[in-house]
């Protein structure tokens, strides 16, 4: 008899779950998920290629006012008046551009850690300028950070271990002069007309 059981019982539930209404064996009855707007569906590049070209009549960007650089000759101040996605991607482009090796980005910091050595303006020395060119400043990791303020997003960079050198080694500052350089020369007012440095 258990025998019997064992075998009809589940044969009784699969005949029982075959006779099921056709509304259920078909999903187009289902209720859909609603369906939500999209809020932004062509996202804006952080930088435009026609905010990189050079207008017809003056020859410069139209970004050549997103940028404002002091130098009291000891700490430059850079700040780019612009959106903070726009700065970081203008920040990354003048790294890339200046041969400075990008070791980490945090982007929820606001932070990108790179290594870098001021006597040499990020290009790589050769032998015979290592022996024969001054060395003021060894090669360190610098953190360069972003802050969103009123006037805009200002670049700031120090040293990743300020106790490992003296006051006189740090090279921040000749960092963010060359990325201003950078940014100002070869992303804002950039000549397209001059031959690609090789």
């Amino acid at each position: 008899m258990l025998k019997t059981l064992r075998y009809t019982l589940p044969c009784l539930l699969l005949a029982g779950c075959a006779d099921a209404p056709e509304k259920y064996r078909d999903i187009k009855h289902l209720e859909l998920p609603p369906v939500l707007p999209i809020e932004n569906p062509h996202p804006q590049p952080a930088i435009a290629a026609d905010d990189l070209a050079g207008s017809k009549s003056g020859g410069k960007s139209m970004l050549a006012g997103l940028v404002d650089f002091k130098d009291d000759g000891q700490k430059p101040q850079l700040t780019l008046m612009t959106r903070l996605d726009r700065a970081w991607e203008m920040v990354e482009t003048a790294l890339t551009l200046s041969d400075i090796d990008i070791v980490d980005k945090n982007r929820n910091d606001n932070k990108i850690q790179v290594r870098y050595d001021p006597d040499t303006g990020g290009k790589t020395k050769s032998l015979l300028n290592r022996l024969f060119l001054d060395n003021d400043f060894p090669e360190a990791e610098y953190t360069i950070s972003l802050t969103d303020a009123i006037s805009g997003v200002k670049v700031n960079a120090a040293l990743g271990k300020p106790d490992d050198f003296s006051a006189n080694e740090d090279g921040s500052a000749a960092l963010i002069r060359l990325l201003h350089d950078t940014i100002d020369k070869k992303i804002i007012n950039r000549d397209e007309k001059a031959k690609p440095e090789e």
